[in-house]
């Protein structure tokens, strides 16, 4: 990837955490997610020497626009405190901190790496998406980042987290989530440069936003954001 990252490589990395937080929540509590989401948070884990950061996500904004509504209702100042999911938050806030001292661990992000690769292999035997796949992906979080601290407590129905087709989809996507905070950090993001830098943010999500709505006004638009 190219080593000069703008706002927009960040805030398109930050929506991939989002948009893997907001399909845990809708896991947890409804059994179901949206498949587009699903398959591109599964498809990055896949992805091998990007030419850019939205190459992560399959090179196409239609397929963050999950994250890019879940960030924009997260962080605008005009949302109303009841409307922001603090579940989400948690879930992005322990995901940044679980990728900061993976990263730091040579040994488990070897592990994960070979799982990976026997992901890679069974999605060529079984398909892309099949449970066998995910549950190897489940396998390479349960094993090398669940131990870690803070470890990411799932709250939902009962009868969907003791499910294990959907317990192996939420860990799945969890990996994914400490992947495109891997990537986050690798383009410059921070939590501090997140604090100081929401209006950037907000900016450049909206501007993703638009890529696919036309009305003139999101009901995300934050006018604060738009102070230099």
């Amino acid at each position: 990837m190219n080593q000069s990252y703008t706002d927009q490589d960040k805030t398109i990395a930050l929506i991939g955490i989002y948009q893997v937080a907001q399909q845990v929540f809708d896991l947890a509590t409804t059994g179901k997610t949206d498949a587009i989401a699903f398959e591109t948070s599964i498809n990055s884990l896949f992805c091998e020497s990007p030419n850019d950061t939205l190459d992560v996500f399959g090179g196409d904004v239609m397929n963050i626009q999950k994250g890019v509504n879940t960030l924009l209702s997260q962080i605008s100042s005009n949302q109303a405190e009841q409307i922001r999911n603090i579940e989400i938050t948690k879930y992005v806030l322990n995901l940044m901190v679980l990728e900061k001292k993976l990263s730091e661990d040579s040994d488990a992000l070897g592990k994960i790496f070979k799982i990976i690769e026997s992901a890679r292999s069974s999605r060529e035997h079984f398909g892309e998406f099949h449970e066998n796949v995910i549950a190897t992906l489940a396998r390479a979080y349960t094993e090398n980042i669940s131990p870690l601290t803070p470890r990411i407590m799932v709250n939902g129905a009962h009868g969907h987290l003791q499910n294990p087709l959907i317990a192996n989809k939420i860990r799945s996507l969890l990996l994914a989530g400490i992947r495109a905070s891997m990537l986050w950090r690798q383009v410059g993001g921070s939590r501090w440069g997140l604090l100081w830098s929401r209006k950037r943010y907000l900016r450049s999500a909206q501007t993703l936003l638009r890529t696919t709505a036309t009305s003139a006004e999101s009901p995300y638009f934050d006018k604060d954001s738009q102070d230099k």
